[in-house]
């Protein structure tokens, strides 16, 4: 009975063990994915801004063409 109950264990050790094996490597994926998210929010952020600057420049010009 003891012997039974120490593979049962050791079977349940085994897949706990995997699953945490499973879960490290998602969590690393997932620091990965978000890296590159980070990346491109940077990336869109820029984009967001050299837009908004060259609305602003085209609203100056505008301003100074109604003066």
């Amino acid at each position: 009975m003891h012997k039974e109950l120490l593979e049962q264990l050791e079977s349940k050790i085994g897949q706990l063990l995997d699953e945490v094996e499973l879960l490290r490597m998602e969590v690393t994926e997932l620091k990965e994915e978000k890296g590159q998210l980070a990346n491109n929010n940077a990336s869109l952020e820029e984009a967001q801004n050299e837009s908004t600057d060259r609305l602003k420049g085209l609203l100056a010009r505008f301003a100074q063409d109604e003066s």
